[in-house]
């Protein structure tokens, strides 16, 4: 702003200089220098100007303020040497001679020869300008605060109309953070709130809709964990703990409300549990085993492990499932000796009974028919209960034995070979023929006398419930951490209803022809066991008048 005051203000005084040109012409065409002082001093009054009339020499001849006479040269001034030169001059600087700061514009007057024959120069006070520019600018600068302070004022109302209800919805979604969903945001002025507000009452409903749903079923989760006899423990793949329920931190003597997140060896104090988990986590398959946890109170419990899977099918740790067994083991132990202690206090009078009958039956006595026929009644009779109690002590000794078998490195054909040979006088009676296809070089981990009473056992069955002229096959297989025994027989067959309970002790599919035939109804029993005591499992497959397979797996230990 002060450059363009500035250029008119030159341009005003160059105009007033070059006026007074015309009217100095004359007068110094006439040699009439005190008449152009005269000029100088009355158009300088006149118009508040200061001229100055300035010979090629620097004489001054004419000035509106000073006496010519009294003037020192001007011929030095920027503006003069311009002016004596043909040009425009212009300076501003502090006159000596009227004391002020003066802005000079001098210009040349020139003769037909263009020739300069004098300057003439105006000046006026930058005093008197910049008390002009000072006003102009106050007035300026107050106009902007005012209209400053309107504009704020504007803007504050403007701000107001939108704060307002933001800091309304803000308030509104920091109780829906905390749990209220009841507070609703009121409709807006403008569309774009009004959008807004409607967005966060459909969120707070969604999310109170959503979160009952969590809560309830979290509820319903927590019953049910709750409620459950057995323990229940899930962790991620890290080890860490993502839940027990009270019945796992009953039997690992943890609080369960203080475990979440915790890692299970700084829980779990019980090595073998850990080792179960770390192999569940690494395996990635279920497992299942039974355990001693063996603390200030012995406890035995069944574990069972299985791959904790997430919504998309990944997995994310594992579950495991803790059984107390303890008072239940107790009672098996209790049950196994009272079967133990029964059948040796049987044995003796048993034996002495069949001894008297066998005595009695010789041909030194010459007895009845009818005598003779209840003694063999009663010889039959005392041999199947003897079987029965040898059977029964067979179960006791392995109940206790199993998992601490004694077994050593053995060749499957030769165990397979010696079990046949045993079963081959009962299956020549009815002419069935039994075939063996076992590799010469299998060998396990086993108890070859167990094992081949195993087989005796299962090939007994298969010939016990064929038709003469039938075949049994006893496969021997090395699958992938496993070995595999099957009997297969050609027989009566088996519905499915009784393949569950066929390894029971004492049950029989019929009743009458397993008695008819012998048997004592713990063979399968006695099998079950010993294949237990290996760490294997056994299954059947069986169709009604086709035949049946019994399928032993036995594990492959590392190095087999």
């Amino acid at each position: 702003m002060s450059n363009l005051y500035f250029q008119a203000l030159e341009k005003d005084i160059f105009t007033r200089a070059t006026l007074l040109t015309y009217q100095v012409q004359e007068l110094h065409q006439a040699h009439d220098f005190s008449g152009v002082d005269a000029l100088c001093k009355e158009i300088g009054q006149a118009s508040g100007t200061r001229f100055t009339v300035v010979m090629p020499d620097g004489t001054v001849i004419g000035d509106s303020h000073e006496n010519p006479k009294k003037m020192e040269q001007h011929a030095t001034r920027p503006e003069v040497y311009r002016a004596l030169g043909g040009q425009t001059g212009l300076d501003t600087r502090f006159s000596r001679t009227v004391k002020e700061e003066m802005m000079y514009v001098a210009v040349p007057l020139q003769n037909e020869n263009h020739e300069t024959v004098c300057a003439v120069r105006a000046a006026l006070p930058m005093t008197d300008i910049e008390q002009e520019l000072n006003t102009m600018v106050r007035r300026v600068v107050s106009v902007c605060i005012l209209a400053g302070i309107v504009a704020m004022g504007v803007c504050i109302i403007m701000v107001r109309r939108i704060t307002l209800p933001l800091h309304n919805m803000s308030r509104a979604a920091r109780s829906f953070a905390e749990g209220d969903f009841h507070l609703r945001v009121p409709r807006q002025a403008t569309l774009e709130l009004d959008e807004l507000a409607e967005s966060l009452n459909i969120m707070s409903e969604q999310l109170n809709t959503t979160l009952s749903t969590i809560s309830e079923q979290r509820n319903e989760q927590n019953a049910v964990l709750s409620s459950m006899d057995e323990g229940v423990l899930a962790v991620d793949k890290k080890e860490r703990i993502i839940h027990m329920n009270r019945v796992a931190g009953e039997i690992l003597d943890v609080d369960h409300h203080q475990v979440k997140k915790q890692l299970v060896p700084q829980i779990i104090r019980y090595a073998n549990l850990q080792e179960f988990i770390k192999a569940l986590l690494g395996s990635q398959r279920p497992i299942d085993r039974d355990m001693s946890l063996i603390g200030d109170v012995e406890k035995q419990i069944q574990a069972s492990g299985t791959v904790l899977l997430n919504a998309d099918g990944q997995s994310i740790g594992a579950l495991i499932v803790l059984r107390d067994v303890t008072q239940l083991r107790h009672l098996e132990t209790v049950r196994s000796d009272f079967v133990a202690n029964v059948s040796h206090e049987l044995k003796t009078p048993i034996t002495s009974i069949k001894g008297f009958v066998e005595t009695l039956l010789s041909d030194d006595w010459n007895h009845e028919p009818n005598i003779l026929r209840f003694l063999e009644i009663i010889n039959q009779q005392a041999g199947r209960l003897n079987n029965i109690i040898d059977d029964l002590l067979t179960l006791s000794r392995l109940e206790q034995k199993e998992g601490h078998v004694m077994t050593e490195m053995t060749r499957l054909s030769g165990v397979i070979e010696t079990a046949i040979y045993l079963c081959q006088l009962q299956a020549g009676k009815k002419n069935i023929q039994i075939d063996c296809i076992c590799p010469e070089e299998l060998e396990l981990q086993i108890n070859a006398p167990l094992i081949e009473q195993a087989l005796v056992n299962l090939i007994i069955n298969a010939v016990k419930y064929s038709e003469p002229d039938k075949k049994v096959l006893v496969l021997a297989e090395k699958h992938e951490g496993f070995v595999s025994l099957c009997v297969k027989d050609e027989g009566f067959g088996i519905e499915r209803k009784h393949l569950e309970r066929l390894f029971e002790r004492f049950y029989r599919v019929d009743t009458a022809r397993s008695r008819k035939l012998g048997g004592t109804g713990l063979g399968l029993s006695i099998v079950k066991h010993i294949v237990l005591a290996h760490d294997g499992t056994i299954r059947v497959e069986s169709k009604l008048g086709t035949g049946t397979t019994f399928i032993i797996e036995i594990p492959v230990t590392e190095g087999e």
